[in-house]
């Protein structure tokens, strides 16, 4: 075992435990952006609902429209006539946008990071495999020589007597 083999025993537990506080934080942030999103949408309905009686005359319909609107999908089943209708889609449109970015970005920014990790982790093991390869041909080249004092000697003792 070499000197390194604690170190790294001891690092385990702190590195597993920093892993799942990422993932457990990815994912609370993850589902929380989500969450957020559907409940500005669901707040667009009722506001729509509000706003423009006459295109949307049921909270069912405004939400459909919203949830269309929020996910950039947009049918053109239903849509809002009116100015304020516009402005209430407009805004729903840009946190629609808005949602996506976030949700890329943290799915992209994930994704490189886990690659770094692993080539970090990689890298890591092949330099403790090199010092491992090395510490055991000093092994060898100490046994080596060790024989080789245990021979010469033994010629030396022969040849004194």
């Amino acid at each position: 075992m070499t000197d390194i083999e604690p170190r790294l025993k001891g690092e385990r537990p702190a590195l597993v435990e920093r892993r799942a506080r990422r993932i457990v934080n990815a994912r609370s942030l993850t589902l929380g952006l989500a969450a957020t999103f559907l409940g500005l949408a669901f707040a667009g309905a009722i506001l729509m609902r509000i706003v423009d009686r006459h295109d949307f005359p049921n909270l069912g319909l405004a939400a459909w429209w919203a949830l269309q609107t929020i996910t950039t999908v947009g049918y053109g089943d239903v849509v809002p006539t009116t100015n304020l209708g516009r402005i209430v889609g407009s805004v729903e449109l840009v946190l629609g946008i808005s949602f996506i970015t976030f949700l890329t970005a943290g799915v992209t920014s994930t994704v490189i990071q886990r690659g770094a990790q692993h080539a970090q982790e990689s890298e890591s093991a092949q330099r403790e495999r090199d010092l491992k390869t090395v510490v055991d041909a000093l092994d060898r080249t100490r046994h080596a020589i060790a024989d080789l004092d245990k021979r010469l000697d033994s010629i030396e003792s022969r040849l004194t007597s």
